[in-house]
This record gives C-alpha cells, structure tokens and sequence, in this order.
C-alpha cells in the first residue's frame, strides 16, 4: 500500500473512532436530559402531593370548603401531570403499579368527596338535632322537662367526644315518663343519625390518610427509581467516554508507531547505513517489505550495495553479530521492566501491610490488657487470622519478586485437610452470595505434607476460584483428599459448571490461554499452577465434560522433591 494511502486510512480510522464516540456520548446526554424533565414532572408530582396533604391536614382541622376547593384543585393537576408522563411511569414502574396509582388518587378523591359531603350533611342534622331539643323543652315541663334535658346533656357529650360509650349512654338512658312521646323518638332518632354521621366521619378520615400515605410511597418510589436510572446512566457514560478516550489514545498510539515503523524507521536505518557507506563499512543491506515508495528505495540501495562483494563476507559476519546485540538487548530490557515492576508491586503492598500488621498487633496488646472485655477472645482470634492473613500477602509479594529475581522456598510440615479448610473459609462469603454448595470429602489421617505451603494455597485457591466462576448460581463444588500412594496425596476439586470444550483441553496449562470471558481471565492461573505443582514434584491433571463439569486432581508430594533454597 502506498505511503498516502496509509496516511489517509490510519487519519480517517482516527477521526471515524471519535465521531462514533461523540455520537454515543450525545445520544447518552439525551437520554440524561429526557431523564431529567421526567425527575422534574416527578418532582413537581411529589410537590403537588405535599400540598393536598397540607389542606387535607387544614380541611379535616377547620372543615372550611376553601381547603376542600384546594384539594379538588390540586388534585385535577396532579392527575394531569401524571397523564403527561404516562409511559415514563410504566416503564419505570410497571403498567400495574401505574393503574395502582390511578385508582389510589380517584380513591382518595372520592373519599375526599364523601367526607364533604357528610360534613354538609352533618350540619343539617346538627341543626335539625338542636330545633327539635328547643321545640321539646319549650313544651315539656316538670319532671318530664328535667328527664329531657338530661337526654339532652348526653346529647352534648355525643356531639363532644363523638365515641362509642357516650351513645351507648344516651341510648341507654329512657326514662318511663318519656316512653311513648314521638317527637322524642324522633329526637332520638336524628340524634342517632348524628352520630352515624361522625362515625362515617371518622372512617372517611382514616381512609383519606391511609391513601394519602400510599400516594407518597408510589410518588417516592417513582422518585427514586428515576434518579437511580439517571445515576446509572451517568456511570454508563463515564465509562464509555473513559473507554473512548482510551481507546482513542491508545489507536493514536499504534498509529504512529505503525507509521513511525513504515515510514520514519526505514528512511533513519537507511540513513545510518549511509553513513557506514561513506566510511566503508558496507556491513548491513536494508529489508524490504512491502511495494510502496520505501520498499522501492530500499531495492535500489541494495541492488548498489550487492555490487561490492568483496565486503561479503564481513558484512554476513557483522549482521550475525548485531543480532546476538539485539537480542541481548531485548533481553535486558525484558529483565529491567520486570525487576522494576516486581521492586513497584513489592513496595506499593508491603508498606500497607506492615501498617495493617502493626495496627493488629497494637489491637492485640490492648485487648490483652483489657481483662473485664466480653468478646476478647473472639478478637483475638480475629486479629490471629489478620496476622495470617498478612503473612500470606507478603508470601504472595515474595513470588511476584520471583518474576524478575531468585526467591527462596518457605519448606515446612503441615496438614493438607487443614490448609484445604482454611481455603474454603476465604471463600465462604462468594460461595454463600451465589448459593454454591462446597461439599468437602477429606480423608482422616493422611500423612503430613512436608512442602511450600504458601505455594500450595496458591495452586488451590486458584483452581477453586475458577471453579466458582463456573459454576451457575446454587451450584456445586466437591472437594476430595485421598492417598495416592504412600509417597503421594491426591486432591480432587469437582463442580459442576459449563465445563471446557474437549479442543481446548490441551491449550489450558499455557501461559495467556483462557476459556473465561474477555475481561474476566489474563489466562496466568492455570499456567502458574502448573509451574508450581511441577517444581514441587508433584502432577495436575484435569477431566471435563461440556454443560456437565470439570474435575482438578492434583497429585502433592508428600515430602517434596525440593529442599529449602532457591527455585529459578
């Protein structure tokens, strides 16, 4: 491809890549800001609920019919503003909770509706109540006069406490002189009907707040579930600007290396060798690659350069040397970069947990101080696993410094059954989050295992991490110890996930090779498992079945091949 050609599709990939990110980001904007007016209408619904409240509480107070024209008022907005983001409510809440809010606003404006109309109705009957008690005292007289006026009195009570017991006591009371008298019966009889009428009042009152209070757990839930919406959103968005701009970066990158490699590198090699014409030294011909203008050049000079063969053999010999150079040179830069990496992780995670160390112990000294604690021994057994724990990191820092120099084996005689427990204990947590059964089959009085133990942890907790990724939601994990033979010891990790294809068996022990989805392995495990099992002396074999589920049986050595010193 020609040189112009190049340069006009790496620029053209480049611009391509950011219109296509600025297309996504503004389409990721419009949605925020469709979310928005949707916040504020939610907003607005929320606001508009307050205020019913606020003359429902002076409307029940006063019984005044400006507060009742309030609500009626209010509430013709709210059904409107609600009617205006119908399908942002359905798709956040549903179509049922939708209709559920509907129905609770009707509900409460019918119950609205009634508690008015029985409080115009209650004071007819008040007055009718209070006419018909001045007509009987103005013609009852002597005893039958001062047995209605206690009926009255009870009268009063009713329409003060408005309870129960103080009907029952005015129905009650039915003097003999009395009996008999219609227009007492009828007394008796709107009396009733009054405190019906407060009865009503009072049932009307609680369903009226018992709907009111369901309006504002819909219109809050409504609430928060468009601003969660909009927060998850904005996340989605900063990381697809974070991905573009990566990637953008990262394009522009390889880019110009690319055309530093095709364009600037031949033309500076080109020049150098030039320069060694000019002073003799015809020890290097170009490498042509490619049919573009450089490649052309590049043919020309070694057609001139080939005509000198009387520098043949020392140019052969000069390229054999540069080689060896070069080499040795990526090399010691390989070496550089890992030992820099490996002194970086070393001192970014040692530092933290000498703090962490320190800090536990100073908890230890105190809590063994503190004689009258009531749970010292269960932290002091917390603060013994953080101890553990540390010491375990800086084994695992130990080995990443094992990348770019040499590092000692840690031998010593321990329990397998036990390591194996106290792996399955760092695990309890993930396992009881995805409900996996971890079934553990250990064989009582197996041999010590007199190795690297902090090697081995890494090799099992590998193996049953992968496990756990899987395996499906409520899956299963078996775990089983059993001797070989007398010199060795066979763990057998089982579970019962998606399994690895029978083709990619044979690739799974290698460096960078990973069944796991893109993002989720760097495919280092398995191939680190395998280094550390053979260097201790022992095998890892592994059996699979697609959709049915794969089993680890790794042999450990019971006393290993390595003694305490150096592993290269």
């Amino acid at each position: 491809m020609k040189i112009r050609y190049k340069l006009f599709f790496s620029f053209s990939l480049y611009i391509l890549l950011a219109v296509i990110l600025a297309f996504f980001s503004y389409n990721e904007l419009r949605t925020i800001n469709t979310r928005l007016t949707s916040v504020e209408l939610v907003d607005d619904i929320s606001n508009i609920i307050l205020e019913v409240r606020r003359y429902e509480k002076n409307f029940l107070l006063f019984r005044n019919e400006e507060s009742f024209k309030e609500i009626r008022a209010y509430l013709t907005t709210l059904k409107k503003n609600i009617d205006g983001i119908k399908i942002e409510i359905v798709k956040e809440i549903g179509t049922n909770e939708y209709t559920l809010m509907k129905n609770t606003i009707t509900e409460y404006e019918h119950h609205i509706n009634n508690l008015a109309n029985n409080l115009r109705s209650r004071e007819k009957l008040t007055t009718e109540v209070e006419e018909m008690g001045i007509l009987l005292e103005q013609n009852l007289h002597g005893k039958d006069l001062d047995s209605f006026l206690t009926l009255r009195k009870h009268e009063k009570n009713i329409m003060l406490s408005k309870d129960q017991t103080t009907y029952e006591t005015f129905q009650s009371f039915n003097p003999l002189n009395l009996q008999g008298n219609s227009r007492i019966e009828t007394y008796r009889g709107l009396v009733s009907k009054l405190f019906e009428n407060y009865k009503t009042e009072k049932d009307l009152t609680d369903k009226i707040r018992s709907t009111a209070r369901e309006m504002e757990t819909i219109t809050k839930n409504l609430s928060k579930k468009e601003r969660e919406y909009i927060d998850v959103t904005l996340k989605k968005s900063g990381k697809l600007l974070l991905f573009g701009l990566l990637t953008i970066i990262i394009l522009g990158i390889v880019i110009n290396m690319k055309l530093s490699r095709n364009i600037a590198h031949p033309i500076k090699r080109l020049e150098g060798i030039t320069k060694k014409i000019a002073k003799g030294d015809f020890s290097e011909m170009m490498e042509v690659k490619g049919t573009d203008e450089i490649a052309s050049l590049e043919m020309s000079f070694n057609q001139m350069e080939k005509q000198l063969l009387d520098t043949k053999i020392s140019l052969e010999h000069a390229i054999e040397k540069l080689s060896e150079k070069q080499a040795q040179l990526v090399e010691t830069a390989k070496l550089a970069t890992l030992g820099t990496f490996a002194a970086g992780v070393a001192h970014e995670i040692n530092n933290p947990l000498a703090i962490i160390n320190e800090k536990a112990g100073l908890m230890k000294d105190i809590l063994e101080m503190s004689e009258d604690f009531k749970h010292k021994d269960r932290f002091l057994n917390m603060i013994d696993a953080i101890f553990k724990s540390v010491k375990r990191c800086r084994t695992i820092t130990h080995r990443i410094l094992g990348f770019s120099r040499k590092t000692e084996v840690s031998i010593e005689t321990f329990d397998l059954n036990d390591m194996m427990r106290e792996i399955a204990g760092f695990f309890e947590k993930e396992m009881l989050y995805k409900s996996i059964h971890l079934d553990l089959n250990l064989k009582e009085n197996l041999p010590k295992v007199k190795s690297d133990k902090g090697q081995l942890q890494q090799v099992f907790l590998n193996i049953i991490k992968n496990a756990i990724d899987a395996v499906h939601d409520g899956g299963s994990i078996a775990v089983t110890t059993d001797n070989k033979d007398e010199n060795m010891i066979n763990v057998a990790i089982r579970d019962n996930g998606h399994g690895i294809p029978e083709k990619a068996l044979q690739y799974i022990f290698e460096p960078f090779f990973t069944t796991k989805e893109k993002g989720k392995g760097t495919g280092l495990g398995l191939s680190i498992t395998y280094g550390i099992i053979k260097n201790l002396g022992g095998d890892i074999h592994v059996e699979s079945e697609v959709n049915k589920g794969t089993t680890f049986i790794v042999e450990v050595p019971v006393n290993s091949e390595l003694t305490k010193g150096e592993i290269v």
